[in-house]
């Protein structure tokens, strides 16, 4: 019999300008198998090394602690590793959501944050490896608010309720004995909802986006 896939760790590339994240990333997280760690993607990118996720930190400095301009970062670090075919999953302390939604439409498959417990990232590597989309909660709230402003996100009805939901914090077994559906039909429902929130943001000029969010050209602060 063949395992679990689910059960397999996936194996990830950490990039991140921290020497104690990078020292203990796998500590931390053992349910990944971490083959190698970076500092910058530019080290990745000639050490040519192959992974299942590549957990990227937004904001890579310089040894000083000062930004870097020959550091590839940003949306610009996830273009340069999504054109070497790696799955991105954003491992950061950034919490706007124009920023994530912006990093999405870059290509990031996810997005955990740093406050999160271990167990919520490992999920979400795993998550991303088998190609599905990992959101956070602000982003969650960002589908709803463009689907209310008439994006053309197609959700179903039963997606709206499950995304509303999830946007209000309320847990999986809640959702699933309000709407007479089992939990994983309510995270099916949910997961669908993501790919076409991310399937939007790829499909949506950057100025459309920043546009619902109420942001006018240049106000955001973010390399292209």
């Amino acid at each position: 019999m063949s395992a679990d896939p689910a059960a397999t760790r996936p194996s990830v590339v950490v990039i991140d300008d921290s020497t104690v994240i990078r020292g203990g990333f796998a500590t931390v997280h053992p349910g990944l198998d971490v083959v190698a760690t970076y500092a910058n993607v530019e080290d990745f990118e000639a050490a040519r090394v192959d992974c299942d996720v590549v957990v990227l930190d937004l904001l890579l400095r310089g040894p000083q602690g000062v930004e870097s301009t020959a550091t590839k970062q940003g949306r610009a670090a996830i273009r340069a590793l999504r054109s070497l075919g790696h799955r991105v999953c954003l491992y950061t302390d950034e919490r706007r959501a124009l920023v994530l939604a912006l990093c999405l439409r870059a290509g990031a498959s996810g997005v955990v944050h740093k406050s999160d417990p271990p167990e919520v990232a490992v999920r979400a590597v795993q998550d991303i490896r088998d190609g599905q989309v990992v959101v956070t909660q602000s982003l969650v709230g960002l589908t709803e608010l463009l689907d209310r402003r008439g994006a053309a996100l197609a959700l179903s009805p039963r997606q709206r309720q499950v995304i509303s939901a999830r946007a209000r914090g309320r847990h999986w077994g809640d959702i699933a004995a309000e709407l007479y559906i089992t939990e994983g039909v309510a995270r099916e429902h949910y997961q669908a909802a993501c790919a076409k929130l991310r399937d939007y943001l790829q499909h949506t000029s950057a100025g459309d986006i920043e546009l619902a969010f109420g942001v006018g050209p240049g106000d955001l602060l973010e390399e292209d």
